[in-house]
C-alpha cells in the first residue's frame, strides 16, 4: 500500500516557513491584552511569549495609522485558504465511501447541513466517515464541551484487544473503502487518556495508509510523550494535529515547552473565554447558555465580527447562532470499550439532539461479524439512493416552508432558499404542498399524484426523490 500522502503540499511547507508568525496569531486571537503589551514594548513581549519574529514583522498589526491589509494577515489568510483547499480535495472529493448507498446518504446529509448549519460550516467541515473512541469517558472535563462526556471510566487496552481491533478495522475498511482514510480516534474523549493511543494510530495507518489527525487538551502535561507523538505523526504523513488550549496559562506553558518550529504543523486552538474563537452551542455549553443567555450573546458577538459571517448577507441577516454544532462526522461513531456503534450526522443542537448531531441508529456489536451484520441492516434502512414505499415524508420542523399561491419557499436557518415555482413546475408544487399538509408515506403520495393530479408514478417518484436528495425530509 502506498504510504506517502500526496496531499501534503504547500500548506505544510508554509506552516514551517511562517511558524513564528503562526505562533504570533495564536496569541493574538487568544489574548485581548496582547496588542497593548506589544505597543508598550514589542520586543520584550515577543520574547516573553516565545514568539520568534522581529518587531518589523508585525508592525502593521499594532500601528492603527496603517489602514491597508497587513502582509502578515494576507500571509496567514493564504495559508488558511490552502488548508481549506486540502480539506475540499481530501475529504470531499477523493476519499468517499465505496458503498453507493452510504455515499448517497452522506450527500443528503451534507445537503441538509447547508440549510441547517449554513454554508460556512458545511464547506469547512471534513464530514469524516468514521471515528472511534478508545476510552469510556474523558479525564479533562471542559465546562464548555459540546459533546458532554461522562467522567473517565475505562480504556480500551491494546494488548488485550489487538486481534479484535484489527478485525474491526478490516470490517470497516471493507465497507467504507477509501473513506476509511478520513478516520480519527477520539470523540467525547481525550485521546491521550489511552496509554496505547499511538499504537492504535499506527494500525489505522497500516490499514488505509493515513495516520489519523489528533486533537488533545493535555499537551501541557506529558510534554515528552506529546513531543514524540508530533514526530511520529509527521514521519507518517499526518496532515494535522490540534492542541485545545483552555486558558492563557496553558497556552503559555505549551509555547514555552515547544518551539514554534516543533508546533508548525499543530493548530494551537485557543479556547479560553476571551478568545476570538466562539464555542459550539451544544452539550455542556448549551446547558450553561440556557441558564445564562448572556454567555451565548457574548459568543454570538464574536461570530458576527468574523469576515465569513459579517460579509455574508445570509449570515448577517439571520438571528440564528452560527455555531450550533462541533460535529465533524457524517458516518459512524464507535466506542471500542462499550462496543456501541452509532450512525450520526451534524445538526444544530436542540432539545431533541442536544449534542449537535442526529443519531439515526445505534446498536451493540459483539464482534466483527456482528458489526458487519449491523452495517448490512443499516444499508437497507438508511443507505439507499431513493425513497422506499414505507418512508414517511415530512419536512424538517426547523425549515421555514411557506406555501404561497404561485410558489413554495423552503428557507433554512441562514436564509438559504429553495423555490418551487407553480408555473415552472406545477407537479412538484402540488406534491410538495400535499406533504406540508400532513406527513405521508411515499407509496401514498404516489397514489395521490395519480388519482388527483394525473401524474404518472415514475414522474412523481422522480420529483419527490429530488427533494429527498436535497435533505429536506425529517428522519431521512
Amino acid at each position: 500500500m502506498e504510504k506517502s500522502l500526496s496531499y501534503r503540499n504547500s500548506y505544510h511547507d508554509n506552516l514551517h516557513r511562517y511558524a513564528g508568525l503562526k505562533r504570533f496569531f495564536e496569541r493574538w486571537s487568544a489574548d485581548p491584552d496582547f496588542k497593548q503589551d506589544l505597543i508598550n514594548n514589542t520586543a520584550e513581549t515577543l520574547e516573553k511569549h516565545a514568539i520568534p519574529i522581529t518587531p518589523d514583522d508585525i508592525k502593521y498589526m499594532i500601528d492603527d495609522r496603517i489602514t491597508e491589509l497587513p502582509q502578515p494577515v494576507q500571509t496567514m489568510w493564504e495559508i488558511s485558504k490552502s488548508k481549506q483547499d486540502l480539506i475540499q480535495s481530501f475529504y470531499l472529493s477523493e476519499n468517499l465511501p465505496g458503498n453507493r448507498g452510504m455515499l448517497a446518504w452522506r450527500n443528503r446529509q451534507i445537503a441538509r447541513q447547508r440549510f441547517d448549519l449554513g454554508p460556512f460550516f458545511t464547506d469547512t467541515n471534513i464530514h469524516s466517515s468514521m471515528t472511534v473512541e478508545l476510552s469510556q469517558g474523558c479525564s479533562v472535563g471542559c465546562w464548555f464541551c459540546a459533546l458532554s462526556p461522562d467522567s473517565f471510566k475505562e480504556n480500551y487496552n491494546y494488548d488485550d484487544n489487538r486481534e479484535e481491533w484489527l478485525r474491526l478495522l478490516d470490517t470497516m475498511h471493507s465497507f467504507l473503502g477509501d473513506a476509511m482514510k478520513s478516520t480519527f480516534l477520539y470523540w467525547a474523549t481525550e485521546p491521550f487518556d489511552n496509554p496505547d493511543y499511538e499504537k492504535f494510530c499506527l494500525d489505522v495507518y497500516e490499514s488505509c495508509g493515513v495516520f489519523p489527525p489528533t486533537t488533545t487538551a493535555v499537551a501541557h502535561k506529558d510534554t515528552e510523550r506529546i513531543r514524540h507523538f508530533i514526530r511520529l505523526s509527521a514521519e507518517h504523513g499526518c496532515w494535522l494535529n490540534r492542541f485545545s488550549l483552555t486558558s492563557l496559562g496553558i497556552m503559555s506553558k505549551v509555547h514555552k515547552a515547544f518551539s514554534a518550529e516543533e508546533l508548525a504543523e499543530v493548530e494551537c486552538l485557543a479556547l479560553n473565554m476571551n478568545t476570538s474563537f466562539a464555542y459550539g452551542n451544544a452539550g455542556n455549553f448549551r446547558k450553561k447558555a440556557l441558564e445564562r443567555p448572556e454567555i451565548l450573546s457574548q459568543q454570538d458577538n464574536k461570530l458576527r465580527k468574523a469576515p465569513w459571517h459579517r460579509l455574508n448577507p445570509d449570515y448577517a441577516g439571520s438571528e440564528e447562532y452560527a455555531n450550533g454544532s462541533i460535529c465533524c462526522v457524517t458516518g459512524f461513531l464507535i466506542n471500542a470499550v462499550s462496543r456501541k456503534v452509532q450512525l450520526i450526522s451534524p445538526t444544530t443542537a436542540s432539545d431533541e439532539w442536544p449534542l449537535g448531531y442526529i443519531i439515526f441508529a445505534e446498536a451493540i456489536y459483539e464482534n466483527a461479524a456482528g458489526l458487519e451484520a449491523i452495517l448490512q441492516a443499516w444499508s437497507i434502512e438508511y443507505f439507499k439512493e431513493t425513497l422506499q414505499d414505507n418512508d414517511i415524508l415530512r419536512f424538517h420542523p426547523w425549515l421555514d416552508v411557506r406555501v404561497l399561491p404561485d410558489r413554495i419557499e423552503i428557507k433554512g436557518r441562514f436564509n438559504q432558499k429553495e423555490i418551487i415555482d407553480e408555473t415552472d413546475n406545477p407537479s412538484l408544487y402540488h406534491l410538495a404542498k400535499h406533504i406540508t399538509e400532513a406527513p405521508v408515506r411515499f407509496a401514498d403520495i404516489r397514489q395521490y399524484a395519480a388519482a388527483h393530479l394525473s401524474i404518472p408514478s415514475h414522474v412523481s417518484d422522480s420529483l419527490i426523490n429530488e427533494l429527498y436528495k436535497k435533505g429536506f425530509f425529517y428522519g431521512c
